[in-house]
């Protein structure tokens, strides 16, 4: 009689436990849904450490992505809108990412490990002591070439099951599938250059710093007269009336401004006075020089301070002929405001207007000194006008200042000053006051001290080599 031997049945699932995994799988279905829901990849980060929570029972969850250099780095936390990344709490996490993603194999979906696993060094962190999880599991995230390029670090206090282990990898590749969905791979995984481009673009790099170029700076510039004639205070006073107004043609011997002539005209009719006074007193010692000897000795001083008298009554004349001041040629009045002038005290020598012959006009430029290796003589100048940016005029430098000069907003600056080339239509539309930016090209250069000009100087003097 032959006897067969056959493997035991396995026990039939219970109605209870067929319909606890139903359960389980709904959820599993619903969840891949929602993730497959989320609108762009902040959503979905935050999808991931919160809304995961009704399929793997976790405490606290956080979403890594490694960077270039392999490094993990916290880009979500469940309970939190935003990450800090300066918070004591996400740089231990970080570490602890790191040491993680460091020690998972190639092909690892998921690991299970507890406190005691972690070295040392974590475990004696005083940030991660404080952590009140002990168990962890850690679910990479990988793309299709099975790089990895984040992981999903879910902690509690209790142990993890294997069985929680295999869903938390099925939930952590459908997370990656969504990812990689909203971001190309290679944003996700570290980009790996050929070897013939490590080797090759130093070399053109090289090469193209070679290629000479002109040297050139960018300066603040604005157009003004060319040879105006400085009006100054004949005289110390006080201007009563400024007669012309800002920008207004003026014609030789045109009353621009005048003093306030009250004090000299007080001051003249007591010159008057003592000069009527001291001819009076020398004509009496004239009569008496005759018999009295004490007169005679007194005519010589009475004389003198007749002469003196008259001095003084002439001067006072001049300076009232000078109170009114007028143009010196026929031009264009330049000053900013009538208001700054009138009723101002102002001392012998002061400046208060120009006049200026509108045709001719020149370029004011403003060049720092950090741009002064572009100044040379006789070099060509480009200007962009504020008021035509789409328009570039021609000139050629003049003069340049041997000193630098401070400038308005503190900035010291040489004065360049240039004439314009061009003529015709574009030369009749120059006007006093324009401003805008002017390139100044200086000598030619190689490409690299062109642009490594500036930080090789600023190492110099922080270094002094």
């Amino acid at each position: 009689m032959n006897m067969a031997f056959s493997a035991p049945r396995p026990a039939r699932p219970s109605q209870e436990e067929r319909r606890r995994d139903g359960g389980r799988l709904e959820r599993l279905l619903l969840l891949e849904a929602d993730i497959r829901a989320c609108p762009d990849l902040p959503s979905l980060e935050l999808f991931a450490v919160n809304d995961t929570r009704a399929m793997l029972n976790f405490d606290q969850a956080v979403l890594f992505r490694l960077d270039r250099r392999g490094r993990a780095v916290a880009k979500a936390a469940s309970g939190v809108v935003a990450v800090e990344k300066n918070a004591p709490l996400i740089r231990a996490l970080n570490r602890l990412g790191g040491w993680l993603a460091g020690r998972t194999e190639d092909d690892a979906e998921a690991r299970r490990l507890t406190r005691a696993d972690l070295p040392e060094e974590l475990r004696d962190d005083p940030v991660l002591a404080q952590w009140p999880h002990d168990a962890f599991l850690w679910l990479p995230l990988r793309d299709r070439q099975g790089g990895m390029f984040g992981a999903l670090l879910l902690a509690r206090r209790e142990p993890w099951e294997a069985a929680e282990e295999v869903v938390g990898a099925r939930v952590a590749g459908t997370l990656a599938h969504a990812m990689l969905a909203f971001a190309p791979p290679s944003l996700l995984r570290k980009f790996a250059p050929p070897r013939w481009l490590l080797l090759g673009l130093p070399i053109v790099v090289a090469l193209l710093m070679l290629i000479p170029v002109p040297m050139s700076a960018i300066a603040p510039a604005e157009v003004v007269a060319a040879d105006p004639v400085i009006v100054a205070a004949p005289m110390e006073g006080v201007i009563a009336e400024m007669k012309v107004r800002p920008n207004e043609r003026v014609r030789a011997g045109q009353v621009l401004f005048v003093y306030d002539a009250r004090d000299l005209k007080a001051q003249g009719a007591v010159a008057r006075r003592e000069l009527a006074v001291a001819q009076s007193r020398l004509d009496t010692l004239r009569k008496a020089a005759f018999s009295d000897p004490e007169a005679r000795r007194k005519l010589a001083e009475a004389q003198a301070e007749l002469e003196l008298a008259r001095a003084e009554l002439e001067r006072i004349e001049t300076r009232l002929k000078d109170v009114q001041v007028r143009a010196p040629m026929d031009g264009v009045a330049v000053f900013a405001d009538v208001a700054d002038w009138v009723r101002r005290p102002v001392k012998t020598g002061e400046k208060v207007l120009e006049v200026a012959d509108p045709q001719r006009v020149r370029l004011r430029i403003d060049v720092a000194v950090a741009d002064a290796m572009a100044l040379q003589p006789d070099a060509t100048v480009r200007l962009f006008l504020d008021a035509d940016p789409l328009n570039v005029l021609h000139a050629r430098v003049r003069a340049i200042s041997y000193q630098a000069r401070e400038v308005a907003g503190g900035m010291l600056a040489y004065r360049v000053m240039a004439d314009f080339t061009d003529t015709g239509e574009r030369r009749g539309l120059l006007r006093m006051g324009l401003k805008g930016s002017a390139q100044v090209q200086g000598e030619t250069v190689a490409l690299g001290f062109y642009l490594f000009r500036r930080p090789i100087a600023a190492l110099r003097q922080f270094t002094g080599l």
